[in-house]
């Protein structure tokens, strides 16, 4: 649920489904500067990067304006976040181009179509996931797998504008194809398109280390648009991007039919999934950081709001960008006012600069793209993994690799399997430990962790941290009999703590009865269950493990089942 008003009063209609609206409605006037300065610090980033993803994502960069235009007003009405900095996003753009490309067969007519119908298709995903309140699917790609995903991205958008960045022709369309290209193909750089684009790239990147408030990206675009005009450096092989179509987008449906769209909707469910993911995260850090909350199904419908904006003005799929969404967070930003200052911004730069967008060199864009690629490549969150947890490190370099052997979109479906197998794992073989009592302690710990803590003669009481179901069942009987075997003297009691059994499927409801015939025969008494809830318990007794003719025991707390232990000793 969306946080109350800041009146105190209940959620209101706008709250719950048009919070940036809501927002909005409460303006105060004090927000105003701040806010028009991000919007306009925001807008200026967003016009050479609008352009530079656009001609990532294979399209002309006026694209990149259409894509965008909608998008910024759309989100800040529907947005849960008052930050996110939605629009084109290299890792997007590049996923949608590996998708749609197959498809337009070398027709760009088609190509354009298929781009906007894409956004279409990503929208309908999402609107169908925020109906069935998949919010949670976030949270299907694991911090490891994540930080590998994103690294790969980074490296193959790094690799895909190596040849506009210094002239090297290359053929490849993979990571290491390209590379070997690159490599071989060094004595044919073009000296001036490879000193503009390094310069570019080397300026971009110690702004952003030493002035990181400033819009380091517009600035050197427009530094090197100039220097290209003032000496017709487009005849001297610098390529321009050239004439812009006048005018705004006109809204309108793509030209597409049924078969198109079930051929894009693999596309889109990857995109929805990895722009969602990517918006919920980005979103969330900035929120609780600023003491406000993000709503995750909310986020779900904003996303799908901004790509059919896009899809209807003849753009193609966006998410948000991490730098677009610190910027006005750095600047102490309120509202969502923010995109709407850009989308000004954006526009008027359409209408009333073609002229000087016609002259913004190539290199320079593509120094645009790389110093992207370079900024989402994540050392730091390889480092802790390497610090932190090897297997994870393992994940994360698998996940990165998957993205650069094959594409972006394999790579996705193969971060969604590694985050599965992961989860998979963690409960196929939880932590588990025998239970013993310390006397300085109020409860019973594991024996591993207090080398004071000692089971009770006779009495076994073990825990399992993990959901019962079939991928673990026969594995918790397993454990439970060696717990018997390794357990010093003769157990007539055993104990089982459900405190962390959340849910018991039927596979573990028939190993718990095939558990109880074990441990019967090994001379067990008692068999008890203790803590569990009441769903899982409700399992055990229609199951007919737990009642009056049940081989099961229940009991609240384990102190229960310890004292029940000691009467029938006495």
């Amino acid at each position: 649920m969306p946080a109350a008003p800041p009146d105190g009063h209940p959620p209101s209609f706008l709250d719950r489904h048009l919070p940036g609206l809501a927002l909005l409605r409460r303006y105060r006037r004090a927000w105003l500067r701040v806010d028009v300065l991000a919007g306009l610090t925001v807008g200026a980033m967003l016009v050479p990067q609008a352009m530079a993803y656009a001609e990532l994502a294979g399209l002309p960069p006026e694209a990149g304006f259409y894509a965008v235009l909608g998008a910024l007003v759309v989100y800040a009405l529907v947005g849960s976040s008052r930050h996110l900095g939605v629009g084109p996003e290299p890792g997007t753009a590049i996923l949608a181009a590996t998708g749609v490309a197959p498809l337009a067969a070398g027709d760009p007519q088609r190509y354009a179509v298929l781009m906007a119908a894409l956004a279409l298709c990503v929208a309908a995903v999402c609107f169908i996931g925020a109906l069935a309140r998949l919010g949670f699917l976030a949270d299907l790609l694991s911090r490891p797998v994540l930080v590998g995903y994103i690294t790969g991205v980074g490296l193959v958008l790094l690799s895909s504008q190596l040849s506009k960045l210094t002239g090297v022709p290359i053929e490849a369309d993979k990571f290491f194809g390209r590379m070997v290209d690159f490599l071989t193909g060094l004595d044919e750089i073009e000296a001036a398109t490879f000193a503009m684009g390094v310069i570019c790239l080397g300026a971009i990147l110690v702004l952003r280390w030493k002035a990181p408030t400033l819009p380091s990206v517009l600035l050197v675009v427009v530094a090197a648009t100039s220097v290209t005009w003032a000496f017709g450096l487009d005849e001297d092989g610098i390529k321009v991007v050239g004439d812009i179509p006048a005018g705004l987008p006109t809204p309108a449906l793509p030209d597409v039919g049924w078969a198109d769209v079930v051929d894009l909707l693999p596309v889109a469910l990857g995109i929805a999934l990895v722009g969602y993911s990517d918006n919920v995260l980005t979103g969330r850090s900035i929120a609780a950081r600023l003491g406000y909350r993000v709503d995750p199904n909310q986020e779900l419908v904003a996303l799908g709001a901004e790509n059919l904006a896009s899809g209807l003005t003849q753009g193609f799929p966006i998410s948000s960008s991490a730098s677009r969404t610190a910027v006005p967070a750095s600047l102490g930003s309120h509202t969502q006012l923010v995109g709407l200052v850009a989308g000004v911004f954006v526009a008027v730069a359409l209408l009333a600069l073609r002229g000087v967008l016609y002259w913004f060199p190539q290199p320079a864009l593509a120094a645009v793209v790389t110093a992207a690629a370079i900024a989402i490549i994540d050392v730091d969150g390889l480092r802790a993994l390497w610090r932190l947890d090897r297997s994870e490190l393992a994940l994360a370099v698998a996940t990165a690799t998957g993205v650069m052997v094959f594409d972006v979109l394999v790579g996705v479906l193969i971060a969604v399997a590694l985050s599965a197998v992961a989860a998979l794992g963690r409960m196929a073989r939880p932590h588990d430990a025998v239970l013993g009592a310390v006397h300085e302690l109020d409860g019973w710990v594991d024996v591993g962790d207090f080398p004071a803590a000692r089971p009770l003669p006779g009495l076994l009481v073990y825990r399992f941290d993990a959901p019962l179901f079939f991928a673990n069942a026969s594995w918790f009987g397993q454990r439970v009999l060696h717990a018997m075997d390794v357990n010093p003297g003769e157990e007539r009691w055993v104990v089982l703590d459900f405190e962390g059994v959340g849910s018991v499927d039927t596979t573990a409801l028939e190993a718990l009865a095939d558990l109880a015939t074990d441990l019967a025969d090994l001379g067990v008494e008692v068999v008890g269950v203790a803590r569990a809830n009441t769903k899982a318990d409700e399992h055990l007794r229609r199951a007919g493990l737990v009642g009056p003719d049940g081989p099961y025991r229940a009991f609240p707390t384990i102190n229960a089942a310890v004292r029940a232990f000691r009467e029938a000793e006495a």
